[in-house]
């Protein structure tokens, strides 16, 4: 029994090879199709990133601010009181 599957020829087989596709630029596409460049997306979300950071640097600050406040004020209540007896 012989195979039905017919062998391609050599001259077949050059013009597939000529048909190869170029690689793809998968960012180009990309902006092709939004019209967004990938840099300018990384820039906002550095900016983005930057503004809470600052944001948390603030607030980090103030609860500093709040302990030593805190604190103070426990030292102030464990000293004892200078007219009553010990």
């Amino acid at each position: 029994m012989s195979d039905p599957t017919p062998e391609p020829s050599l001259e077949a087989e050059g013009q597939n090879a000529s048909q190869t596709p170029p690689p793809v630029d998968q960012e180009a596409i990309f902006k092709a199709i939004s019209g967004i460049d990938v840099n300018t997306i990384d820039a906002d979300i550095e900016s983005a990133f930057g503004s809470r950071m600052a944001e948390l640097d603030k607030m980090l600050a103030g609860l500093d601010d709040l302990v030593d406040e805190i604190e103070k004020n426990i030292q102030k209540l464990d000293q004892p009181k200078p007219d009553s007896p010990q």
